[in-house]
């Protein structure tokens, strides 16, 4: 006869949701771990517990070795080594499925470069992270591509079971679990952080072992990405102590999650991986039948050599990809570029009115305009943006200034393209004005685009150059990736932004 342990973990109660995550790979309500004791332990536990003795240590010691391999770390193991070209072309199909399958969750905005990594959370982004609302249910909270955040909650049933069947429930554990995971803008790493919220567990085993066997039963914590060791690697060993010790202490255990450049693919070296936290009990005399596993997140890693501020770069990152991208520009009088923001909403909203004209004035157009970018929560089908720069897409970069131009000033090798059709008057330089266009010039949608329209107008300089400005720091606060032609399905795998004008 033996023992066994039910884990279930979902989302905590009282956090508001919003739109749903990832179609894919869902997290599931209920995450079930079976752990499993000979019937003799558990009647030699009780008795020591009545002769005054802990039946377990009360603190078995931070670091307890890498949890032992499953029968599905075999099989991985056992498949044949894949051919170079061969793997090559599987980790660029499997990269632009990731993004096809991805559902993402509403916009989350990077203000500032994330803070490096340390040995324990950021105060500010925990704070800022638990008090905000869910990204999606069951998701936790993206707050930025850079910070995930995540209360569940944990429930563990304990069973007699005979040949392997549970007949006899010995009672429950119950407890909520908090997760913090940072990525890294320097390396190809997230670390994870986990504990039990103190004084969040409970007991109903009967009043005889809650007070002497239930908070002694140990329970282990551990980091994981879910892909083979080719893509991903976790460091750092099961943390194991008894559940009373859990629900006493405040400390922060934590993991890092490797992802590996070899699995990338394109000029950025890009690659996915999941990262998540198993729950067990695999300290003598227990034995673990089936884990618990947290919701994954998803990452996606890359090795793009363009991202800096000043002096310093960011030469590797990971990012949470299920959360889309989105610039936030504002609109309030005192901001140093809002009639920039109001050139970007009116060309969202009412593109009709905007230069260049499709016709001249007085012509009916044959169609509305069509201008990409908008930000629209929930929107999957919401036409985005794609950075392009004149390092990597000099062709595209310089066609953008040249349709700019003619529509503008109605001068370079667009100009007759634009007659009777651009800003009826050019930007006065002697104010100072420029021409603003949206989408920017920094895109693959901008001006020069076949298949999209764009609008112009006059602005002060102070403003337009305000509003670049912003844009520059946006990629990289965001780690934008430019765009990748070489990419399987560029379109889906390639980094999509939206603009938000509030």
């Amino acid at each position: 006869m033996v023992l066994v342990a039910v884990l279930v973990t979902g989302v905590a109660p009282g956090i508001a949701a919003a739109a749903p995550a990832e179609v894919a790979t869902a997290a599931p309500t209920a995450i079930r771990m079976t752990v499993g004791i000979d019937e003799k332990e558990l009647d030699t536990m009780r008795a020591r517990a009545r002769a005054g003795e802990k039946s377990v240590p009360q603190q078995l010691g931070p670091r307890q070795g890498r949890a032992p391999r499953t029968p599905d770390d075999d099989k991985r193991d056992r498949q044949p080594a894949q051919k170079p070209a061969t793997a090559e072309k599987q980790a660029r199909a499997t990269a632009a499925a990731a993004e096809r399958q991805t559902t993402r969750a509403p916009g989350a905005v990077t203000a500032a470069p994330p803070p490096p990594v340390q040995s324990e959370p950021n105060r500010r982004l925990l704070d800022e992270c638990f008090s905000a609302p869910e990204s999606a249910p069951g998701m936790g909270r993206i707050h930025n591509r850079f910070t995930h955040c995540q209360r569940i909650d944990v429930e563990a049933e304990y069973w007699i079971i005979r040949n392997g069947v549970p007949v006899e429930k010995q009672g429950t554990t119950t407890a909520t679990l908090e997760l913090f995971t940072q990525t890294d803008d320097k390396q190809r790493r997230a670390r994870q952080w986990a504990r039990i919220q103190r004084d969040s567990v409970d007991y109903d085993w009967g009043w005889w072992d809650n007070i002497w066997l239930a908070p002694n039963v140990p329970l282990t914590i551990i980091g994981q990405c879910r892909e083979p060791f080719s893509v991903c690697g976790a460091s750092g060993g099961g943390v194991t102590f008894p559940w009373v010790y859990w629900d006493n202490q405040v400390a922060w255990q934590s993991w890092d999650v490797y992802n590996k450049p070899g699995s990338g693919v394109g000029r950025d070296v890009i690659s996915y991986n999941h990262e998540y936290v198993e729950l067990f009990t695999d300290f003598p005399p227990f034995v673990t039948i089936k884990r618990g596993e947290s919701p994954q997140r998803k990452l996606r890693c890359d090795s793009a050599t363009y991202f800096r501020h000043g002096t310093v770069t960011y030469p590797h990152a990971c990012v949470f990809s299920e959360v889309t991208p989105r610039s936030v520009f504002t609109t309030d009088p005192s901001s140093t570029y809002y009639l920039v923001s109001l050139h970007i909403l009116q060309a969202q909203d009412a593109p009709n009115q905007t230069y260049p004209r499709l016709v001249p004035d007085g012509v009916p157009p044959p169609r509305d305009k069509r201008i990409p970018g908008k930000y629209l929560a929930g929107d999957e089908n919401a036409p985005g943006l794609h950075r392009i720069s004149p390092q990597l897409h000099p062709t595209e970069d310089k066609e953008n200034d040249a349709h700019k131009n003619g529509a503008c000033y109605g001068t370079g090798v667009h100009a007759d393209l634009y007659r009777d059709l651009g800003l009826p008057v050019p930007p006065d330089t002697s104010i100072p004005e420029e021409c603003d266009e949206y989408p920017m010039g920094s895109t693959l949608e901008g001006a020069a685009h076949p298949d999209w329209d764009f609008s112009v107008k006059a602005v002060p300089r102070s403003h337009n150059r305000a509003a670049g400005g912003k844009v520059r720091v946006y990629y990289v606060d965001d780690r934008i990736l430019q765009w990748d032609y070489d990419l399987e399905d560029p379109f889906d795998s390639n980094d999509r932004f939206y603009v938000d004008v509030q």
